[in-house]
């Protein structure tokens, strides 16, 4: 072999090999964490649980970094023009991965092409809930009334491009029954005007509502995940109602910058999936009515990818935008 190309072939080689040690003694210093939500947020109190198990199976320091801004695309975007070197992560989450992109014009980064989706940690569903007053059966009659009365129920969310708003496209766009979309600053404003008689449903998170279901105040039609909730056991999955399409989960993960070695991150979704199943983990998801995801790298990566094309989707026919 001319000496010239056994000096290349080696080297590579070696450079190889040395690449394959980093990657196998990662880390070697403190993890970053970023956080796209303000400290305090229900994304942020999870992720710190996390994280701190994270670090003790890594062996290492894992810090969390609050990135606050354009529904936690600034926090997304940090991530995505970092180095790939598994030092610097993202909790990512429906909004930022999912729907973000489509709802923003100026959203710099691809939800899908510019990240690693690393490990699937945790999962809310919605529950359709409606005034007494507007006698609301099942979810088919109030889809009925929504054909044959167009706009005439009004649909309360926690403002445009929320979870819940986009729940109400969701439904709008796979039944072609027809709301009045009133948005609020926030979704727990949106629950005291149902509750008040001013509008007659929303799409509202489990946790907030199950008090008000329990004590009569409002009427749940149905929740929007594959299976039943272990918080309100007694109401059925939009599947079961008739309206299977309708499923919509508000989800979290972790996720690396595009090119982040492969090693890193199965090592990362291993250690995570470990996390998982701790007692204090599951302890702090039940407090929110949050149930774990545990998705793995490939399976996740995966569902980003069906989420991310599924909401670009609803919100391209449903017209709806974010100012």
């Amino acid at each position: 072999m001319d000496r010239r190309c056994f000096g290349l072939l080696t080297g590579a080689l070696a450079l190889g090999g040395r690449a394959q040690a980093a990657d196998e003694a990662y880390p070697q210093r403190v993890v970053t964490l970023v956080v796209p939500f303000s400290a305090g947020s229900v994304v942020d109190v999870q992720a710190r649980v996390i994280a701190k198990g994270l670090a003790a199976r890594l062996g290492q320091t894992v810090i969390v970094d609050n990135r606050v801004g354009v529904a936690g695309s600034l926090g997304a975007d940090f991530v995505a023009r970092a180095a790939p070197d598994g030092y610097t992560l993202l909790i990512g989450t429906q909004g930022t991965q999912g729907t973000n992109s489509a709802l923003y014009k100026n959203i710099r980064y691809d939800p899908v092409k510019d990240f690693v989706a690393v490990h699937g940690l945790l999962a809310n569903a919605n529950v359709l809930v409606t005034n007494p007053a507007a006698k609301l059966s099942d979810v088919k009659m109030l889809v009925e009334r929504g054909k044959a009365e167009p706009g005439k129920i009004s649909f309360g969310s926690g403002g445009n491009g929320t979870a819940s708003h986009l729940c109400l496209e969701l439904l709008q766009t796979t039944t072609g029954a027809r709301f009045t979309h009133v948005p609020y600053k926030s979704g727990s404003s949106a629950l005291v005007d149902l509750m008040g008689g001013n509008i007659e449903a929303i799409f509202d998170y489990v946790v907030t509502s199950a008090p008000h279901i329990r004590s009569g105040k409002i009427v749940p039609l149905a929740v929007t995940s594959s299976k039943r909730l272990a918080a309100l056991p007694e109401v059925p999955t939009m599947a079961e109602a008739g309206f299977g399409a309708v499923e919509a989960l508000s989800w979290g993960g972790v996720f690396a910058p595009a090119r982040t070695p492969p090693a890193i991150v199965r090592r990362l979704s291993d250690e995570l999936g470990a996390v998982m199943k701790s007692a204090e983990v599951k302890a702090s998801l039940e407090s929110v009515a949050s149930f774990p995801m545990d998705m793995p790298h490939e399976a996740f990566q995966a569902f980003v990818a069906r989420e991310a094309g599924k909401w670009a989707d609803v919100i391209r026919k449903s017209g709806a935008k974010v100012e």
